[in-house]
């Protein structure tokens, strides 16, 4: 699990498609989420956000302040014995996880606090008290300790687990909420991702990336970002070159960014 603070005033941010759960919360403030096509919803309080497919637009209240656990792709069935295939693309309240006297003394508890070390204790506490955190066995753990094969043919990669191609693509739907397809396209993306932001990567390298990171061409790369970050490769290295504030999450530590994207244990 990886625990994040955020600190978001009256501003839009737009993030990339992860494979990560996250259990998030504000513990101030709120969001509401814009759609592709400009409706609004406003985001609940507190929710388990399952693995996205498409970008999402933001905009934050101000004074927000975002509290949340991003569990590693592929290991939230294991830290909790959710089903993460049941909350791909969606986002469960927390009500649906703990009963509502429990959260409502939480949220109560909460309100009081001002520092944020003791809101993130409080929360961490919660989250150890209402889930079953019982070890369990699952084939996360086994794609995070073989992640060097994940683009091995599937008859392949199937018997290095030792079990049939089509029970191997049912396990990797079970526990990562998408197919071993789109694990692995978010996976490229992640690997490419490094190049594209840095600074010192001319602009015509762009073609060689593409091929550097398992993409077919530069037009390959091109819709496979727009599909999965919102935004063309290029334009992406203008808004990060220009330290966009609405494209934060690319400016994050390198081992922190890489734990939403790769398979690296």
């Amino acid at each position: 699990m990886y625990v994040m603070t955020v600190e978001l005033d009256d501003c839009e941010v737009f993030l990339p498609a992860t494979l990560c759960p996250s259990i998030m919360l504000f513990a101030k403030g709120g969001a509401t989420v814009i759609h592709a096509d400009q409706s609004e919803m406003v985001a609940e309080r507190f929710f388990l956000r399952g693995p996205m497919m498409e970008p999402a637009h933001v905009r934050y209240q101000p004074g927000t302040l975002s509290v949340s656990v991003c569990f590693r792709p592929g290991m939230l069935q294991q830290a909790t014995g959710i089903n993460v295939a049941e909350i791909a693309g969606n986002a469960l309240p927390f009500d649906k996880l703990a009963s509502a006297e429990r959260l409502q003394q939480f949220l109560h508890a909460l309100d009081g606090l001002h520092d944020t070390t003791a809101i993130v204790t409080l929360f961490q506490e919660f989250l150890l008290d209402v889930l079953d955190t019982r070890p369990r066995s699952s084939i996360g753990a086994a794609f995070l300790a073989a992640h060097k094969k994940i683009f091995f043919p599937l008859l392949q990669l199937s018997e290095h687990f030792g079990i049939g191609q089509r029970q191997l693509e049912r396990r990797v739907r079970e526990n990562f909420g998408v197919t071993l397809r789109d694990v692995r396209r978010i996976v490229r993306f992640g690997f490419s991702l490094p190049a594209i932001i840095n600074p010192d990567v001319s602009w015509g390298d762009l073609t060689q990336i593409a091929q550097d990171t398992g993409y077919y061409d530069q037009a390959h790369m091109h819709r496979e970002y727009v599909e999965l970050a919102g935004i063309p490769p290029a334009h992406l290295r203008q808004k990060i070159s220009g330290r966009d504030p609405a494209y934060w999450i690319y400016l994050m530590p390198e081992e922190d960014f890489n734990k939403l994207f790769l398979l690296i244990d």
